[in-house]
């Protein structure tokens, strides 16, 4: 008979470390949900405050750059730029949208002037290659209302913008609109 209380002690050894298993799946189980629940709900610690003009003039004080209030919208700050490369002058328009959007437009200026489509010889051309450039570019080219041609990055707003990623963002604006001058200069005319 030794062999049967022996059998049932096995299985009861067995069912309670069954048990005791089951019972530290459930307990992983929980705290890893409780774990997860909590990274859900908590802010994440480097969230960044709401962008604010005072807040980009902050940045723009820290990287050097003048700028002026824009004459027609409050939340939208010039800043001309005459030491480059290519261009004459930059002039970076960094404006606050109400669509939770940060919005960098340069504009190069040559000869006095905006490059412009009512001075384009070939515009097709001129559009491929802005549009080639757009495909491997950090930012894209655009025409605004009056036909002027700029260079535009957006962030999205919602967690704030921090200062090196502004800062990151307004130099490549910068360097891009420079470095393009020669070509958009090659697709006007020359009056």
């Amino acid at each position: 008979m030794p062999s049967t209380a022996n059998h049932r002690d096995t299985e009861t050894q067995r069912g309670r470390r069954e048990a005791l298993c089951r019972l530290c799946v459930s307990a992983s189980l929980w705290l890893i949900s409780l774990a997860v629940m909590s990274v859900l709900l908590s802010q994440p610690s480097h969230a960044q405050q709401r962008i604010t003009t005072p807040t980009l003039r902050g940045y723009l004080d820290k990287m050097g750059l003048q700028y002026v209030a824009h004459p027609k919208t409050a939340d939208t700050l010039v800043v001309p730029r005459t030491k480059n490369e290519h261009a004459e002058r930059l002039d970076l328009y960094v404006e606050i949208r109400k669509d939770q959007s940060l919005v960098l437009s340069a504009y190069a200026k040559n000869k006095g002037r905006y490059f412009n489509l009512a001075r384009v010889n070939e515009r097709e051309k001129l559009f491929q290659k802005l549009l080639e450039a757009n495909h491997r570019s950090f930012s894209t080219f655009f025409v605004d209302d009056q036909g002027d041609i700029g260079v535009r990055f957006t962030f999205t707003t919602e967690n704030g913008v921090g200062f090196e990623s502004f800062k990151v963002a307004v130099t490549e604006v910068l360097r891009i609109a420079d470095q393009y001058t020669p070509i958009l200069d090659g697709f006007m005319r020359k009056d």
